[in-house]
């Protein structure tokens, strides 16, 4: 029941981003909207996923590599629908839909990982730790977006092409603007999921720090924000350096897959 809801949403996720990428590519208003009511559908289906998997046993449904990619990706698509329909910013149906779409579509090639009993037992922290690390990268994907659309839009900006895909995208300062929002607000959740991470382990009394690829990514993600972050308010650094490093980040977060079980 629960992978044939999942290949369902796939299927949706993947027609929604399609009817909207053609919708702002050839300025249809008809095509954007069926593409968000699709993509809406998708998102409530894989909320729906979500919620089975945590119903069907005492864990959290954030196992493993396929289930962290299925809760990135579907609030990812979140973020993409209250931002494309509640902020009305054009040019993101270009991004970020298709970007959830690959990893929640990644996730059910994947298999699903069942909870270990050191999970099991620390429910109240893994929930809080779960949330909160999911949550922030999902932020920071839209940091990411952000960041590919400036370096788009720059780009063709100063080799003065007129292109009539860049004509829906939002001002430069406006993609700069939303995405240093998004990074604040992704590197705010990222430092309290290191944080409970670190207190679940200390709870469990295991080593703080175990070098895997689950633990090393985020903290070299974070350092790269920090470092962003700060950087934005001491020089004043935006624009392109700010997108690249945006991009770096997010790279590295996402590499966090690599550690979990598969």
């Amino acid at each position: 029941m629960t992978r044939g809801l999942l290949e369902i949403a796939i299927v949706l996720h993947a027609t929604g981003a399609a009817a909207s990428f053609a919708g702002e590519l050839r300025k249809r208003a008809a095509w954007t909207r069926a593409g968000a009511l699709i993509l809406s559908g998708a998102f409530v289906l894989e909320l729906a996923v979500l919620a089975m998997l945590a119903a069907s046993g005492p864990a959290v449904p954030v196992r493993g590599g396929a289930d962290y990619l299925l809760a990135l990706g579907c609030l990812v698509l979140g973020l993409h629908l209250v931002l494309s329909l509640g902020r009305g910013l054009p040019g993101i149906a270009l991004v970020l839909p298709a970007a959830s779409a690959a990893m929640v579509a990644v996730a059910l090639v994947l298999p699903s990982t069942p909870p270990s009993g050191a999970a099991l037992e620390q429910r109240g922290w893994l929930v809080a730790h779960t949330v909160v690390a999911t949550s922030g990268m999902a932020a920071l994907a839209v940091a990411f977006a952000m960041a590919i659309l400036f370096l788009v839009k720059d780009r063709a900006l100063k080799l003065k092409r007129s292109v009539r895909m860049l004509e829906r995208f939002p001002p430069l300062e406006t993609i700069d603007r939303v995405g240093f929002h998004a990074m604040l607000w992704g590197f705010s959740l990222l430092t309290l999921g290191i944080a409970t991470g670190l207190a679940m382990k200390a709870e469990l009394h295991r080593p703080l720090f175990a070098w895997s690829a689950k633990e090393v990514f985020p903290i070299l993600a974070w350092l790269v924000f920090a470092f962003l972050l700060s950087a934005r308010r001491a020089r004043g650094i935006s624009g392109r350096r700010f997108a690249l490093l945006a991009i770096a980040g997010f790279a590295l977060g996402i590499l966090t897959v690599l550690g979990m079980p598969r």
